[in-house]
């Protein structure tokens, strides 16, 4: 019998990563299975043939679809023609909804598949919409024959529409840890872990370095302000123009210096200690925790405006986003997938999001139908672990004093730590992307030679 064909239908940086992973698992069971698709590096360097690559065609919002759609037609119809030539076994499609399910006119992969593929079975890895806790309705009973999800509540929820949904633990629990001691990586970007660290993820698409990195970088400058010692790192994804991240960063340096130059004060002889209050009084004994952090708080107030700008230590980091935040104390994030990377990490964190404003009266539009959270965090616990600034809140004031706030209270910082620990233990165990790829194998063996049951059958 010849090796089982496998198609993947991926796009964006994570579902590439998540792709990669899965069909790396499928290769320990079925060595010889051929897998092609849509993706990108990560795939590729996985070993998958990379028909197209999608993995820079992340879109939030109508807006920036509406200027994708010339290249989602070229891709639907190039991927098409392609799946017609070679069928195969197994057809992935990996979040994406989109372009995989589809959206007012246009077909997506999955439904035109089932009319045209009749020997190939569809498996949806990580369905649009899963992180949600609870489905008014779906679409994958009639035109998947199995979906996998990576989240706990997921799986009853798509069974209450007839899906056959399976949870099987998130695969980000296998891929999420630094890939070198932290300390080897602090010397290499000259990051001194002595003194506070602070990440920075603008995120992986072209609008959210556009419109949320930039306020970012301004919270960053009242953090180095008030903060003795603080140092950034700037987290990249492959995604992602350095150029147009390091103009950001010096347009923010220069207005941040002449701002100093406007707000200096002259009196060198008032300037504060340089020192933070200590946690012990002279006697030796401890300093009342809430006498600390107000101690602290007064002290941040009278070196505000007062400190050099030219020391701004900053050091933007490509592909290596979990070294990062292994050297990070606290995250400046976009909300999505991060924000899940982190709690991995046990990293505290302040969630962003920022959408042009040619998406806010779609946004007004759908604001019902939102979450009340949107930190991936925040949804696994179902409350409120990390904050979350969104758009007008977003501001680089508020921004930073959520980020200063963590710094000067440890025991927020530790409760924080606990909550974002008991949040991932809802993920289930490691293993999950072997689980999956466990299913997409038995799919390919069971249909063999054999069509789909039909819809609802």
């Amino acid at each position: 019998m010849p090796p089982i064909e496998i198609a993947i239908s991926t796009g964006e940086a994570s579902g590439d990563r998540v792709a990669a992973s899965l069909a790396e698992e499928v290769w320990r069971l079925c060595p010889d299975a051929h897998i092609w698709g849509t993706g990108g590096k990560h795939m590729r360097r996985a070993g998958v043939e990379i028909h197209q690559d999608t993995s820079r065609w992340g879109t939030v919002g109508f807006a920036a679809i509406i200027k994708l759609i010339p290249k989602l037609f070229a891709l639907r119809a190039s991927l098409r023609r392609e799946l017609l030539r070679r069928p195969p076994n197994v057809l992935v499609a990996v979040d994406s909804g989109g372009f995989n399910i589809g959206f007012g006119p246009f077909e997506g992969m999955v439904p035109w598949a089932r009319r045209n593929l009749p020997q190939t079975r569809i498996l949806y890895y990580f369905p649009p919409g899963s992180w949600r806790r609870t489905l008014k309705g779906s679409s994958l009973a009639g035109i998947t024959d199995k979906v996998v999800t990576p989240f706990p509540w997921s799986e009853e929820q798509l069974r209450r529409f007839g899906v056959d949904a399976s949870f099987v633990g998130h695969p980000l629990l296998d891929l999420v840890h630094p890939s070198e001691p932290t300390p080897v990586f602090a010397d290499r970007y000259g990051v001194d872990l002595g003194h506070p660290v602070v990440g920075i993820f603008p995120g992986s698409r072209p609008q959210e370095i556009a419109h949320i990195l930039p306020y970012q970088l301004r919270a960053a400058a009242i953090i180095h302000r008030r903060v003795p010692g603080v140092q950034f790192l700037i987290g990249l994804a492959p995604t992602v123009d350095r150029a147009e991240v390091i103009a950001q960063v010096e347009r923010v340096r220069r207005q941040s210096a002449r701002e100093r130059e406007e707000q200096e004060d002259a009196d060198e002889e008032s300037a504060p200690d340089s020192h933070l209050p200590p946690l012990l009084t002279t006697q030796g004994t401890l300093v009342p925790p809430d006498k600390v952090i107000q101690q602290r708080k007064d002290w941040l107030k009278r070196v505000d405006e007062r400190r050099s700008v030219d020391d701004f230590r900053l050091a933007i980091v490509e592909e290596a986003t979990y070294d990062v935040m292994a050297a990070s104390d606290v995250l400046i994030t976009t909300s999505g997938t991060a924000t899940l990377e982190a709690a991995i990490l046990g990293k505290p964190m302040v969630i962003v999001y920022r959408m042009s404003r040619a998406n806010v009266p779609e946004m007004w539009l759908i604001r019902k139908s939102l979450p009340t959270h949107v930190g991936l965090p925040n949804l696994l616990a179902d409350r409120r672990i990390c904050p979350e600034l969104l758009q007008d809140a977003a501001t680089p004031d508020a921004i930073a004093q959520e980020i200063i706030d963590l710094l000067l209270e440890p025991e927020r910082l530790l409760r924080m730590k606990n909550d974002l620990k008991a949040a991932v233990n809802l993920l289930g165990e490691p293993g999950g992307a072997a689980r999956a790829a466990r299913l997409v194998v038995d799919l390919a063996e069971a249909g063999r030679g054999e069509p789909p049951p039909a819809a609802g059958a």
